[in-house]
Parts: structure tokens; sequence; C-alpha cells
């Protein structure tokens, strides 16, 4: 009788930290500040296009392997969108998401005084081709986004769920980040290109798996500075090579 008592409060707090994990990499995020507080921009406008996915989708064991008596754990790998749809039933374009996180970044950074998004991962011309073009436009690629971890019920099957109703984690693992950024010139020529990757530590609990979420802003944010300062070199070293082909009179 106890043990199904534990098993209806586990599944209950599962259901309840499901309604409330929020879908965005942006929620509670702040943005550093400018690269440097007392330069000025280095361009008017840069327009980002929305990621495309390049991820691979590696194999995950089946859950329920995890509640066979003396399994110490098995290997799950959750990707944004499906963790989500899962946990809460909405559908989650994480491609435009984390467009909007690095849009967010940017906008912080001073950079460039107006940063806007495009909801084409593929497609230049509209964004050169329009009234108010871009100087410059960054395109991503997205090769990991996604959540390893060694799930586990502590080789006691479904008793598992006493241990994680007392505080224990029921998976352990990291949130990996890995993508590369090109930038291209106001005509679409690209000019530069570099990939950025990171991890952060991110455990899971019955009571909350918003974290994973979380756990992959930070991973943004341990990239950010090194993506600030490649475009902002990308831009100064483009504008003074178009100074020297087009100098004043």
């Amino acid at each position: 009788m106890k043990i199904k008592i534990l098993f209806v409060l586990a599944v209950s707090a599962i259901l309840m930290q499901g309604c409330m994990v929020q879908p965005s990499l942006t929620y509670g995020y702040t943005p550093k500040g400018k690269i440097s507080e007392n330069a000025t921009t280095l361009t008017h406008k840069i327009g980002i296009m929305k990621p495309l996915d390049l991820r691979g989708h590696p194999g995950t064991t089946p859950i329920y392997w995890a509640y066979l008596p003396l399994v110490p754990y098995i290997r799950v790998i959750n990707e944004p969108e499906q963790f989500v749809y899962t946990f809460n039933g909405f559908k989650y374009d994480y491609e435009a998401d984390f467009e909007n996180l690095v849009s967010m970044d940017l906008q912080s950074s001073g950079i460039a005084d107006s940063v806007v998004t495009s909801p084409d991962a593929v497609e230049i011309p509209p964004l050169i081709t329009g009234p108010a073009r871009p100087d410059y436009i960054i395109k991503i690629s997205i090769q990991q986004l996604d959540w390893q971890t060694k799930y586990t019920m502590y080789c006691l099957s479904i008793v598992g769920y006493v241990p994680q109703i007392i505080g224990y984690p029921n998976s352990y693992g990291f949130s990996f980040l890995k993508y590369t950024v090109q930038v291209l010139d106001s005509q679409g020529k690209p000019i530069a290109e570099k990939s950025f990757s990171a991890a952060e530590s991110q455990n899971g609990w019955i009571y909350y798996y918003g974290g994973y979420l979380r756990a992959l802003t930070r991973a943004y944010e341990q990239t950010s500075p090194e993506f600030r300062n490649f475009l902002a070199n990308t831009i100064r070293e483009s504008s003074h090579g178009m100074n020297q082909e087009n100098p004043k009179n």
C-alpha cells in the first residue's frame, strides 16, 4: 500500500512539474552588457536567419529498462522539442527559440544599432533585396543541442521512486551545445565562419525538469563572449577592407 502511495506521489510530481516547464531558452535569460561600455556600435543592422538543424539523432535506451530489477541506469538522450512535448504537450520550435536567444544577446552587445530575425533558414534573397537590408547576415547551423543523462531507479525497480521522492536525482548528465556561425555581407557573400561548443552539468529530479532548458542557455552563455568577439572582429576587418577598396577622395 505504501509503495502505491509513493508511486502516485511521484507521478503527480512529474505531471505538476511538466505543467510548469517554460518551453523557452530565453525564459529568465539576462544577456551581458555591451562588449565595451565606451565603444560605439560597429554597424547599423544585423539580420539573423533561422538556424539550420544539422543535428544527428543518437539512439536512446527504452525508458522501461530502468525499471528492471538490478539495472543501475540507462542512457537517455533528450532533444529540446521532444522533451518539451513529452512533459507539457507544447510543440516547441527550438530553432526559432535559439534564434531569439542569439538576437537578445547581440542586441545587448552594442555591436549593431539593430538586430532583426528572419523566419527563413535557407533563402537569403528576401533579406538582401528588401528596402532596409541588413549590413551583415548571420547564418547559424546547430550540430548538437541535447541533454545526455544516465537515468536511474537505483537498481530498485519501482521502489526506486523512494529515494527520488526524498530528493535524490533520477538522472545524472550534461547538456551539450555545438553550433557554427557564418557571417555574410549585405550581398549574401560569406566572409567568416567559426564553430562554438560548450557543455553544462545538469541533473534531473522528479520535482524539477525545467533545468534542462536552463542548462542549454547556460551553455550558450559560455560561448557568448567568444561569439561576440568573433562577430565584432569580423565586422571591423570587413569595414576596414571596404574602406581600403573605396578610399575617400
